[in-house]
């Protein structure tokens, strides 16, 4: 175990620990996947109950809320939605996800400050700790070359239904190897690899076991390919392989 992983789990268990003791609702910041695989393996030392959120449904990044069992207030998470939009749409440019994060890190927020950034409809929403959303509305006034308009959205009302590529795949079974590289169009070997150095995940869960079979629903991650749900169906071929279909998150 590492020293930063070993310090996110002491950060965990104190966070819980304060909740209980002072009979008030704590929060992390926003947690990767990989962070947020570290929080559900010590989850059964945790002083108090708790509830992950990313501000919207299918939320990659969350943080966790740790709530106390004697709570007698009504609390919300602190995540504000923040809208930006092209000034002059005429001359905007098109963004990706990376010219966006530049541009608030390059503000001095840390990415632990900042959750999902997502583009519903052509515009952009980003989740970010309230505490530093005023420091974006005021600050964030371009991006590349594109000027744009930063205001705050009702949380609430934030309704995002992610865009999905369907595709059909034939596999001989639906371990995790198996299942990477047919998505991947890599190697099985090229697979492992990828499942053994920690960058799959499924459900949010790290996993490092090449013979995990992948269940109807399950959403897996691949660090630095995309993110992935699976469908798998009754169909199997005269030589025995497995029809199974899988979403792509677009």
């Amino acid at each position: 175990m590492d020293q930063e992983e070993e310090y996110l789990k002491k950060r965990f268990i104190d966070l819980s620990k304060r909740a209980e003791d002072k009979n008030i609702v704590t929060f992390s910041n926003f947690l990767n996947l990989n962070e947020l695989n570290i929080f559900h393996q010590i989850s059964k030392e945790l002083y108090s109950s708790f509830q992950v959120f990313g501000g919207y449904d299918f939320a990659e990044r969350q943080l966790v809320a740790f709530i106390p069992d004697a709570l007698y207030y009504v609390w919300e998470y602190p995540i504000d939605t923040l809208s930006l939009t092209p000034t002059h749409s005429k001359f905007a440019e098109s963004l990706t996800h990376r010219d966006v994060l530049g541009a608030l890190l390059n503000l001095g927020i840390k990415r632990e400050m900042l959750g999902d950034i997502l583009f519903p409809d052509h515009s952009i929403a980003v989740f970010c700790i309230s505490s530093v959303s005023d420091y974006v509305i005021e600050q964030c006034s371009k991006i590349r070359h594109t000027n744009v308009t930063v205001k705050r959205m009702q949380t609430a009302d934030f309704d995002y239904q992610p865009k999905f590529v369907e595709k059909e795949g034939i596999v001989s079974s639906l371990r995790l190897d198996t299942i990477i590289a047919d998505i991947c169009k890599l190697p099985r070997s090229a697979a492992q690899k990828i499942i053994s150095e920690g960058n799959a995940f499924i459900n949010a869960k790290k996993m490092q076991q090449n013979t995990y079979h992948c269940q109807h629903g399950d959403i897996l991650s691949v660090r630095h390919v995309g993110k992935f749900q699976i469908e798998t169906t009754d169909y199997v071929t005269k030589k025995g392989r497995i029809r199974y279909r899988y979403k792509i998150y677009s």
